[in-house]
């Protein structure tokens, strides 16, 4: 497929290093040549420098019927200017675009209305914050099916009542409730299990619930953890801003913030929200602010190396647990899960949902999971995919890297079984390893 990315920063860089390595013939264009030197040398990205909107730039890349545009500017206005004018002048296939701020949101779809999805990843990233301060433990919250079946992940310690045994001994455990654990991550490795599968201490175990749920199966895998009370949030940007709205009346808050004009901005912002204009890093400030006190501390700001440094001195302090946001993949791998609990990465939640409208099928959802190593995708059983009308699921013999734990039929959830049958309208939950397994079912689905 060609893409053609405006904007080459954190968010469309990253999104265009991702899309290439799936054989797209992806384009970035961008007016900081600082943005285009550190994807050019990436295979599979062209890069042109210019204005993202201009027509004359547009038709450089190539844009037509055929081309998917994402809009993934800094600028809202540049993106929805580009928006038009690529639907407009060129007949762009589909259109996507990021809108950071809900201030443009219903002009735009008057303006726009051809635009094929409106992305606001501090929106995404914000609503998964806050699926996690609801659910402790919880190391990752996936929605599907409309928000009827989540994915969720937790790390099996001693204290958990499954750890150490098979996970078919957990229907024992759950007699009144089904739940299937479609992977593992263990050893820097991701397994997909059998019923005959141990589950280890240490493991990061991902599996399928209804939101009330959640905690029934988290307490197979370890102690449940008090509900969280106290909330400390550092960076009063965007996304600050946007989570401290969303969680004001269920948390006490307090923001932190270094910059006094972003401060000040919150503060217009945000009604009965405690805004502390200081470092989050400093150290003797976090003491003097009853650091230990505090159940979550989330770093938000815009520097990786800020919300890295904050957290681990929230951590020596004596905070209980610390959400951090992470747009460099190379940081991954440098910060272990002893030292910062929680990672949450912007660029895997924003191509997670651009993703939808690059696989092939009816996409409702997709996510990637534990920095890409695999993914989730619900897929609806339509004409396209008839060749799995009325089977079962043995008779597609999928391989152990696929699996197809649990299918939404009309307003019910079935845990998938060998025996369960597939019909026409199902949404299927599909989990595998990488595009190679995915695009040999859909050659069964056929």
């Amino acid at each position: 497929m060609r893409i053609i990315i405006l904007g080459g920063g954190s968010i469309g860089g990253s999104v265009a290093k991702e899309l290439s390595s799936e054989e797209n013939d992806v384009i970035v264009i961008d007016n900081n040549n600082d943005h285009l030197e550190e994807i050019k040398n990436k295979e599979g990205i062209a890069t042109i420098l210019g204005d993202a909107s201009s027509p004359g730039t547009l038709a450089d890349a190539g844009l037509n019927s055929e081309c998917l545009l994402l809009c993934l500017t800094d600028s809202e206005e540049t993106n929805l200017l580009a928006s038009i004018v690529g639907k407009e002048q060129f007949n762009a296939g589909k259109i996507i675009c990021r809108l950071k701020g809900s201030e443009y949101k219903e002009v735009a779809l008057k303006i726009a209305p051809f635009v094929d999805y409106f992305i606001n990843p501090e929106d995404l990233i914000t609503d998964e914050i806050r699926n996690l301060l609801h659910h402790p433990g919880s190391l990752e919250i996936l929605d599907f099916a409309e928000g009827k079946i989540k994915l969720v992940s937790v790390y099996a310690k001693p204290s958990g009542i499954l750890v150490g045994r098979q996970i078919k001994e957990l229907k024992n455990d759950l007699p009144d409730y089904e739940t299937r654990i479609p992977a593992i991550y263990r050893n820097d490795e991701l397994i997909i299990p059998s019923g005959d599968t141990t589950i280890l201490e240490g493991d990061e175990v991902f599996f399928i619930a209804d939101e009330k749920h959640i905690e029934d199966v988290t307490k197979e895998l370890q102690k449940l953890e008090n509900k969280y009370i106290n909330i400390y949030i550092a960076g009063a940007g965007n996304i600050g801003r946007s989570l401290a709205d969303k969680i004001n009346n269920e948390f006490n808050i307090k923001l932190i913030e270094k910059d006094i004009k972003t401060s000040e901005l919150a503060s217009e912002k945000l009604d009965n929200v405690l805004i502390l204009n200081a470092d989050a890093a400093d150290q003797e400030f976090l003491a003097t602010e009853a650091i230990q006190d505090c159940d979550v501390f989330v770093a938000v700001t815009q520097d990786d190396e800020t919300n890295v440094l904050c957290s681990l001195m929230a951590k020596k302090l004596g905070t209980k647990k610390t959400i951090t946001i992470i747009n460099k993949e190379a940081y991954f791998d440098l910060v272990g899960k002893n030292e910062l609990d929680i990672i949450v990465s912007p660029v895997q939640i924003t191509v997670s949902h651009l993703l939808k409208y690059i696989r092939s099928g009816s996409v409702s959802n997709i996510h990637k999971v534990k920095k890409g190593m695999a993914e989730a995708i619900e897929l609806t059983v339509d004409e396209s995919m008839k060749g799995l009308k009325d089977k079962t699921i043995s008779d597609l013999s999928l391989t152990g890297d696929i699996t197809i734990p649990c299918i939404q039929r009309d307003d019910e959830v079935l845990m998938a079984h060998g025996a369960t049958e597939i019909r026409e309208n199902d949404h299927l939950i599909v989990f595998y390893k990488s595009k190679e397994d995915l695009d040999l079912f859909y050659n069964k689905a056929k």
